[in-house]
């Protein structure tokens, strides 16, 4: 990055943050150089006043491209952010000034290697639309396909790295001095935003999101997803099919037939729901401003900047917690919140469910409110009471999910998202219990016992070909053996004791009758009872008897 570029950046936010009075900030990240001490005094003294959330919005907008990007993050992300300050983030919009079609025109034709009039019929100079990233124009092939051409911000990574080195000292400033923060990882957290950042600075990425969700979408008559045309796409340049529709706003606030409304408002909810538990993956950002619609219902999601995955388990997990809160199980919704989650220090499971009990308690019976956005903001503030740390992709399907639901609600006042849910639901348990999920589960387990038996002989010839190289040694350890040695040898040893005390009487006794004259046989008796008095005497001394 040029120096100059550098400083001017720095001098910029460091003016920024004295005139929303962060004094403390300026002086923390070595920004004081940038701002005269009678300013900064003058800024001290202004300084008293409580910081409201509207306040942090107004300053992340005028910080500029990454910080709107930084508070639209943190917005996703209720675990870090309360409750007021993740609403009022998530109103940030990225309506930027437009730059040059010239300049516009320079890139395309830099990246694709073309003239412009090689590439397009038709390329119409005022944007669409500008954002912090880049700005779209529309365009027409060669071939004669309508399309978007969306060209990235001249300069953007140059002011994003910059902004990103503050951010980062901030986070480790944040992890150093308040020890609370441990369990939110601020350092790990902002490397977290800067991937992210770097994957929607990439349009690449953006455009494999988007062949997802084509792919995913491509046999559903009820949402379209734009084509891509990868022979122009490139990290700056990202080339879309242009499919006609007006903002969903205009339906909410327009003048539309109730029906259409209705119809609008139950495809959302559905295109959102195969998305997160059929698909697994989800569209990070379902606001007005990225869904257009046609007057037959039809539906149309672009920008694919942002994108959620879930794994199979972890969709599974999602599934029976959405299912959890419309049966309002709240033990079901304990475990799950338990498994997908870590937890911090030991968990009072009965007060964690007597929480959770509450709040769906209290969202089912008010009827004026919405039920997703609040249950689940509470559910969160649970999780975060509890010392629970839940997945970010949880939290950030979370969000879509009220996201969703606040446009559905929008278009239909009386909008029942649980209820617009039903086939989705159904599909959802017929994909996971009905015969073809149980064939192919079955068939899942044939193979695995193929693969076992198929492989057995070559197993078993490796192993018998180690025995007889003596390269096998068995070791076998008895376990349990010793009371069983100490019985044998002490039935075994009464029995010598009682063999030998009989054969001591009989073999006196017949000595005794065979001689006539009884010289000897006194004294061998004699011998016998030392020899048997003896040998009890070993036995005793062992203690076996």
């Amino acid at each position: 990055m040029k120096r100059r570029t550098k400083i001017d950046r720095l001098r910029e936010i460091a003016k920024i943050l004295l005139e929303h009075g962060l004094i403390d900030f300026i002086e923390e990240l070595g920004l004081a150089s940038f701002i005269s001490k009678k300013r900064l005094e003058e800024s001290l003294e202004e300084k008293m006043k409580e910081t409201k959330a509207e306040d942090i919005r107004g300053l992340f907008e005028d910080l500029g491209p990454t910080f709107i990007k930084l508070g639209q993050f943190l917005a996703t992300r209720p675990d870090l952010v309360p409750p007021q300050f993740a609403n009022e983030l998530n109103e940030l919009h990225e309506e930027a000034t437009p730059f040059s079609p010239e300049v516009a025109k320079k890139i395309i034709e830099k990246e694709l290697g073309s003239n412009l009039c090689d590439i397009f019929e038709d390329f119409y100079n005022y944007p669409l639309g500008a954002a912090s990233i880049g700005q779209v124009h529309e365009a027409t092939l060669k071939t004669g396909e309508e399309v978007v051409v969306k060209v990235q911000r001249p300069d953007i990574r140059i002011m994003v790295q910059a902004d990103m080195e503050l951010i980062k000292k901030l986070a480790k400033l944040i992890e150093r001095h308040i020890p609370q923060s441990e369990m939110y990882h601020p350092e790990e957290t902002m490397n977290e935003f800067q991937k992210m950042l770097e994957k929607e600075m990439d349009f690449t990425t953006e455009a494999r999101n988007a062949q997802k969700f084509y792919d995913a979408f491509e046999e559903d008559d009820d949402l379209k997803i734009p084509k891509v045309y990868w022979e122009y796409v490139t990290k700056k340049v990202l080339v879309l099919e242009n499919i006609k529709g007006k903002s969903i706003t205009k339906a909410i606030h327009g003048d539309y037939p109730k029906e259409l409304k209705k119809k609008l408002a139950t495809e959302m909810a559905r295109a959102m729901l195969k998305q997160f538990f059929i698909h697994g993956v989800f569209h990070a950002d379902p606001s007005p401003g990225n869904i257009f619609f046609k007057e037959d219902g039809t539906l149309t999601l672009i920008d694919f900047g942002a994108i959620g995955r879930l794994s199979d388990e972890r969709r599974k997990k999602l599934i029976d917690m959405f299912i959890a809160m419309a049966r309002n199980d709240t033990k079901k919704i304990m475990d799950i919140l338990l498994d997908i989650g870590t937890a911090h220090g030991k968990i009072e499971k009965n007060e964690l469910e007597w929480d959770i009990e509450d709040v769906l308690e209290l969202y089912k019976r008010k009827r004026d409110i919405s039920f997703l956005e609040g249950a689940n903001e509470e559910i969160m503030n649970i999780a975060l009471k509890h010392n629970i740390t839940l997945p970010p992709n949880f939290l950030l399907m979370e969000r879509a999910l009220v996201a969703t639901e606040g446009v559905c609600s929008a278009l239909d006042p009386e909008f029942d998202f649980f209820e617009a849910s039903k086939p989705v639901i159904k599909e959802i348990i017929k994909q996971r219990y009905g015969p073809k999920a149980q064939i192919d589960k079955l068939l899942g387990t044939a193979k695995g016992f193929h693969e076992l038996f198929s492989k057995l002989p070559d197993r078993m010839n490796n192993i018998l070909e180690r025995i007889e190289n003596e390269e096998l040694s068995v070791a076998i350890e008895h376990k349990g053996l010793d009371d069983l040695e100490y019985t044998f040898e002490l039935v075994s040893n009464r029995l010598s004791f009682t063999i030998i005390l009989a054969s001591i009487i009989i073999g006196s006794a017949l000595l005794v009758l065979a001689t006539e004259q009884p010289l000897f046989g006194p004294y061998i008796f004699l011998v016998s009872v030392m020899i048997g008095l003896w040998l009890l005497a070993i036995i005793i001394k062992r203690g076996k008897y």
